[in-house]
């Protein structure tokens, strides 16, 4: 049998694997609301470039990224990305402000690796909240993470110097930076591709004086 053939045949990643333990973390959920939701799960693929949201349409869905990578993207009036954030393997990734409000989103969510997903449709994530007290757990610290990410990156842009805001974003990204292109770095810290390179040249020669 060939390695192509292995490929083909090897299991597709579990929801039991993959998604149970996010879920867990932030509630205890029962094992009979846990196979409720293991139901709704559907396994999707996106290759470089597809959306899970686009900025524009009214986000019905958020995933579990199995394996990937996405970020989440702003397009201004005059054509520019500005990259709000990313999404690993572990990830919950979605447009949480069009889901909460079903207006259109102002990002999109896209993959800039090719990425599997567990998806869930917002619908059935609302029906949850009705089923049992611990989906509305998960819902309210699913918005207090939201919430504390969005403090935290207002906090970085209003007080740190670039230098700073860099050698951050290399410590509570390091598992992600080898796929990470230096143009996404870039607009996430708010600096040129430019002054990047000049960051990390000199990031670079501080390791090496050590």
């Amino acid at each position: 049998m060939s390695l192509s053939q292995d490929k083909k045949r090897a299991p597709a990643p579990s929801p039991e694997a993959h998604v149970r333990p996010i879920v867990t973390g932030l509630a205890k959920v029962p094992a009979r609301e846990w196979r409720h939701l293991e139901g709704r799960l559907r396994l999707e693929t996106l290759a470089v470039g597809d959306q899970l949201t686009r900025a524009g349409d009214v986000a019905d869905r958020f995933g579990f990224v199995v394996r990937g990578l996405v970020r989440k993207v702003h397009v201004t009036e005059r054509g520019r990305l500005v990259v709000r954030g990313f999404g690993g393997p572990g990830s919950i990734v979605g447009a949480y402000a069009s889901l909460l409000t079903q207006t259109p989103s102002y990002l999109s969510v896209e993959a800039l690796r090719p990425t599997v997903l567990y998806v869930l449709d917002w619908a059935e994530m609302e029906g949850l909240y009705a089923r049992h007290v611990c989906w509305q757990i998960v819902g309210r610290r699913l918005a207090e993470a939201n919430l504390l990410e969005r403090e935290a990156r207002a906090h970085e842009l209003l007080t740190l110097n670039a230098t700073e805001r860099f050698a951050r974003f290399c410590a509570t990204h390091r598992s992600l930076l080898p796929a990470l292109r230096g143009y996404d770095i870039a607009s996430y810290l708010g600096i040129t591709p430019v002054s990047l390179s000049r960051l990390r040249a000199r990031a670079h020669r501080a390791r090496l004086a050590r």
